[in-house]
C-alpha cells in the first residue's frame, strides 16, 4: 500500500507535477500497453485487464491534450471504479522525507467543470512544483472523450 507522505514526480511535456501516490491505481510501462487504433483521438493507448481496457490519455505542460512522442509510462487512477490514466515522460516516487507539500486554495474561478487542478505546492528554493488534486485530474480526462 502506497504511503500517503509520498508523491509521484510526473512530467508531462518537461514539466514536473506531483501526485498523491495513493491515488495511482497502477503504472504501466509504455511497451506494456497497447497503442490506441487509430491514432489520432485523444486516447493514446490502453491497458488491458479481465474487467475491460482503461484508457490512457496525453496532456501537455499546460495540460491541453497532446500526442506526446517520448513518454515512457501511464500513471492510471481510480475515476468512479472505472480507471483512467494519463502518460507521462517520466514518473519517480518521491518519499516523505525529500519534500514538504503545504496545501493551498486557488484563487478565482476553477478552469474545469471538475474544480481546480492543482489543491498544494512543494516550495524547493526558488522552484515550485503543483500538486495535482487526482479528482480533478481523473474528472478532466473522462470529459476528453475517446475512451469508447
Amino acid at each position: 500500500m502506497a504511503d500517503v507522505g509520498q508523491y509521484l514526480r510526473l512530467v508531462l511535456d518537461g514539466a514536473d507535477y506531483l501526485l498523491p501516490s495513493t491515488a495511482s491505481v497502477a503504472i504501466e510501462q509504455r511497451d506494456a500497453l497497447v497503442p490506441a487504433e487509430n491514432g489520432a483521438g485523444p486516447v493514446l493507448a490502453w491497458r488491458q485487464t479481465r474487467s475491460g481496457r482503461w484508457p490512457a490519455y496525453g496532456l501537455n505542460a499546460s495540460f491541453a491534450v497532446s500526442r506526446p512522442a517520448h513518454w515512457q509510462r501511464a500513471v492510471f487512477l481510480d475515476a468512479a471504479g472505472q480507471p483512467i490514466g494519463v502518460v507521462a515522460d517520466e514518473v519517480n516516487l518521491l518519499g516523505r522525507g525529500d519534500m514538504h507539500v503545504a496545501p493551498f486554495r486557488p484563487l478565482g474561478a476553477p478552469p474545469t467543470r471538475f474544480g481546480h487542478l492543482f489543491n498544494a505546492a512543494w516550495v524547493d528554493g526558488y522552484r515550485i512544483t503543483f500538486v495535482i488534486d487526482p479528482r480533478s485530474l481523473a474528472g478532466f480526462l473522462r470529459s476528453l472523450g475517446g475512451a469508447a
